[in-house]
C-alpha cells in the first residue's frame, strides 16, 4: 500500500500524482495543509525563501519535462492563495470532500490540473461553481469542504503526516523535512 500525502499547492505533489497510478499499487490519498505540517516540522515554505523557491521552480519544470506532463502554474490562483483572497487549505478540504462524496479521483485530478496546468478561477465562489459544473462534480463539493467534519479530517491527516515525518524509522521519501508530495510504502 502507498500512502500519498499531498497538498494541491505543492508542485511535487502534482508531479507525483501524474506518476503514482503507474506503480500499480493500492494508494491511500491523504490531503493535508502543507503550511501547517511545515510549521510543525520546523520547515519553511518555498515562497518564503527566495533561493529555495527559485530552485523548486526550475526543478519542478525539469521533472515535468522528464515526465512529459504539462507544467504551467496558475499564477493568478497562486497569488490569490498568497494574498488571502482564497483560503490556503481550501483545495485540500475539497479533496477530502471528494473522498466523502465518492468522487475523489475526479476532484483530485481536476484540482491538480487547475493549479499546475490550467487557468481556472478557483479564488472566487462563482469560479469554483463553474469549475465543478464544467467537470460534472457534485454541487455540494465546496460546501462540504467547509464542514467541521472535513476540518477534523484535515487536522487528523496533518497529524499523521507530522508523525510520519518525525519518526526515525519512517520509510517516507522526504521533501526537505516535510512529506508533502512524497510517496511512502507501508505494510498493508
Amino acid at each position: 500500500m502507498i500512502q500519498f500525502v499531498l497538498d494541491y499547492r505543492s508542485p511535487y505533489a502534482y508531479l507525483a500524482n501524474t506518476q503514482i497510478s503507474a506503480l500499480g499499487a493500492q494508494i491511500t490519498h491523504e490531503p493535508v495543509d502543507i503550511l501547517w505540517v511545515m510549521k510543525k516540522v520546523n520547515n519553511q515554505p518555498s515562497p518564503m525563501c527566495p533561493p529555495k523557491a527559485k530552485y523548486a521552480a526550475l526543478d519542478a519544470t525539469r521533472w515535468a519535462k522528464l515526465y512529459g506532463v504539462p507544467f504551467a502554474p496558475n499564477w493568478a490562483l497562486l497569488e490569490a492563495l498568497r494574498d488571502g483572497r482564497c483560503k490556503s487549505d481550501l483545495f485540500s478540504r475539497a479533496g477530502i470532500a471528494g473522498q466523502q462524496l465518492g468522487v475523489f479521483v475526479q476532484v483530485n485530478n481536476a484540482l491538480f490540473s487547475a493549479v499546475w496546468a490550467g487557468s481556472d478561477d478557483l479564488a472566487s465562489a462563482k469560479g469554483r461553481s463553474q469549475f465543478a459544473a464544467i467537470r460534472a462534480l457534485p454541487d455540494e463539493l465546496w460546501e462540504m469542504a467547509e464542514s467541521a467534519e472535513v476540518e477534523e479530517r484535515l487536522a487528523a491527516n496533518g497529524e499523521r503526516a507530522v508523525y510520519s515525518a518525525c519518526r526515525p524509522s519512517s520509510s517516507m521519501m522526504k521533501c526537505s523535512s516535510a512529506t508533502i508530495g512524497s510517496i511512502s510504502s507501508r505494510p498493508g
